[in-house]
């Protein structure tokens, strides 16, 4: 049987994971601009183009999925660093899938956004997590 905090960590990796899912496959509203604030502040800040906001919130939705796949104990074919890089490729899967559907258009940086936001999430999270280790003892 699972802990109660790890049963509460797949729950929301799953959530994360429909939820990401839905919002890479709908169009998006057209008076919605690309990226919400928050990424396009970040990204003015970053790359000094707030336009990139879009990418920024890929970055960091696929960052937080990545994430929530560590604590979550999330092994994909037993071993738990092919995680990241699965979230990656489905990742860009979707974004194809964006290309097919004629509503949305298929971004090759979005598609890397996503994954290096996913295999970034799931590395901060291991990191964090040694380090509260550590700490604890």
């Amino acid at each position: 049987m699972i802990s109660s905090l790890l049963f509460w960590a797949r729950l929301l990796f799953a959530a994360l994971f429909v939820l990401i899912t839905y919002l890479t496959l709908t169009p998006n509203p057209d008076d919605v601009a690309a990226g919400f604030d928050l990424a396009r502040l970040i990204a003015g800040f970053l790359f000094g183009e707030p336009d990139y906001g879009d990418k920024v919130a890929h970055f960091a939705a696929y960052g937080a999925l990545g994430a929530m796949a560590y604590w979550a104990q999330i092994f994909t074919a037993g071993r738990r660093w092919l995680t990241p890089v699965c979230l990656g490729f489905y990742g860009a899967l979707l974004e194809g899938a964006q290309g097919i559907g004629g509503v949305r258009s298929l971004e090759l940086l979005d598609a890397m956004a996503n994954g290096l936001g996913a295999v970034t999430g799931f590395i901060f999270a291991m990191v964090f997590s040694h380090m509260l280790q550590r700490f604890r003892n």
